[in-house]
């Protein structure tokens, strides 16, 4: 992520007319998150969606980056102090999943995360445009690109996406089993409770099961 797709982040205000086609939830989600967007392999734009919480330490980061030793002239957002390079994601999860203390730290990667995520999705009753949003969004390859046609893409990830991805924060996806997105309301401000990290066995089941490949979303 640069510096710049940080700073020109979306922070308006949500558009009266989109607004009249979502749930009084969605328009909540919509208010609570923000949308960035960074470039991925081969120029595609993938989206990130931001907590408040991770949005205020962002901005305490950029705000202190000189102080901490980065060149003005380093243009990425987690920036390496005295050069001109970043971080690299993928290495940090990876030493963060071996420091943690997890019994299999290689299946804690982006993307076996993203493949879980699209396997877990399997036991909501998502309709047709749905799953092809969801494997967009997901960075998936889908035979057919079906352009969503109701609302603009940037509203449509931040009032839909959001749900799945923190069902799978809190570990509560498959408490919506056979709901449709729609049906799926998540208070983004609860507080993760403890117990919550026991798995159910339906949820141990499913954790088992193939990952699903591009092909199969």
């Amino acid at each position: 992520m640069t510096l710049s797709a940080f700073r020109s982040r979306d922070r308006s205000e949500l558009n009266e007319d989109i607004a009249i086609c979502l749930s009084e939830f969605e328009k909540k989600m919509c208010q609570h998150f923000t949308r960035v967007e960074i470039c991925g392999k081969r120029g595609r734009k993938v989206p990130v969606l931001l907590k408040p919480s991770v949005v205020s330490a962002m901005e305490l980061l950029v705000e202190t980056s000189e102080i901490c030793g980065v060149p003005t002239a380093n243009p990425y957002m987690f920036a390496r102090p005295g050069a001109l390079t970043n971080y690299r994601g993928g290495e940090c999860l990876h030493k963060a999943a071996c420091e943690c203390g997890a019994k299999n730290p290689e299946a804690l990667s982006s993307t076996k995360l993203r493949k879980h995520i699209a396997t877990m999705s399997k036991v909501l009753n998502l309709e047709e445009n749905e799953v092809d949003q969801l494997a967009d969004f997901l960075g998936h390859d889908i035979r057919i690109h079906r352009e969503y046609y109701r609302l603009p893409e940037g509203t449509l990830q931040l009032a839909k996406m959001s749900k799945v991805l923190m069902a799978m924060e809190k570990g509560t996806l498959s408490d919506f089993k056979g709901k449709k997105l729609d049906d799926i309301e998540i208070n983004p401000e609860e507080q993760l409770d403890p117990a919550s990290y026991a798995l159910s066995s339906e949820e141990e089941d499913l954790s088992d099961m193939e990952v699903a490949g591009p092909s199969e979303i």
